[in-house]
């Protein structure tokens, strides 16, 4: 007799678009107030998704939340520091209280940049300087699932995807003052498969590895020298924008990503 799983697969395989739908679901974004996170805040809304904004500043999160209910979707926003334990459980916890439920949490907060940390050489890089880059990229992911993860684990489902660098798997790809950074954001990667590990088979975890994208930040700052030399490295000729990583995040979040599970998708264009 033949076995079921052994017989040959007859007929058109079958496959919808609607596998990329996320209707009926909630996501929080942490760090969904500018650039790469408002997009994806924006891309979760259109893929059906009630979203939750959240950031420190509450007039960018407000801007964010009035663009998406003018589309016609859901959205909230909470003023949280996802450093502070306290306030991503609280940000949770307004989740759950206005939409019910968490399907996705996108951990965005993070950059190369901050209030006391900054781009140096390793020799010049201050304890202080060392530990605002962790706390930032590495500790504000880790609090958030904390917070975020009991109420997936309950329901038996959920998504967190992480937020990392191509400079963290490929240590010959970062420049000059950029080693702390890429430091944190390997371990980002190193958290996003023991998550993924720990967490299986109800909750899947991935990390998304950026290259070299435009953002609100980096245009304003970028010398212009730093910048050709940063295209010239991108094989398809263009800088990444910040809907190429919400077209990314809508894939990992819906059912199409159904079986990507402790996994580092890179964006670079080829680099």
């Amino acid at each position: 007799m033949t076995n079921a799983a052994d017989a040959p697969q007859t007929g058109v395989p079958q496959f919808s678009l609607d596998a990329f739908s996320l209707a009926g679901r909630t996501a929080i974004v942490s760090g969904g107030s500018d650039g790469i996170g408002r997009m994806i805040a924006h891309g979760f809304a259109g893929a059906g998704a009630n979203v939750v904004v959240s950031a420190r500043g509450e007039e960018k999160i407000a801007r964010v939340v009035e663009e998406i209910r003018g589309k016609g979707h859901e959205a909230i926003g909470v003023s949280a520091d996802a450093t502070d334990p306290d306030a991503a459980r609280a940000l949770a916890a307004a989740a759950v209280e206005r939409f019910g439920q968490i399907d996705v949490l996108m951990n965005v907060v993070g950059g190369s940049q901050g209030p006391t940390f900054n781009r140096g050489p390793l020799l010049e890089i201050t304890k202080q300087d060392f530990n605002e880059a962790f706390n930032v990229n590495v500790t504000s992911a880790f609090l958030c699932a904390q917070a975020v993860v009991p109420a997936m684990l309950e329901r038996g489902k959920g998504v967190v995807i992480n937020m990392a660098s191509v400079g963290a798997r490929d240590y010959r790809l970062p420049e000059t003052g950029m080693s702390v950074y890429n430091m944190t954001k390997a371990a980002v990667m190193h958290l996003t498969r023991s998550m993924a590990k720990e967490w299986a088979p109800s909750i899947r975890v991935n990390c998304i590895n950026a290259g070299h994208f435009i953002t609100p930040r980096r245009a304003r700052t970028e010398q212009p020298e730093r910048r050709a030399r940063s295209l010239a490295e991108i094989e398809i000729g263009r800088f990444g924008e910040p809907q190429d990583i919400a077209a990314a995040a809508v894939f990992i979040a819906s059912d199409a990503g159904a079986f990507f599970n402790g996994s580092y998708l890179d964006l670079h264009g080829g680099t």
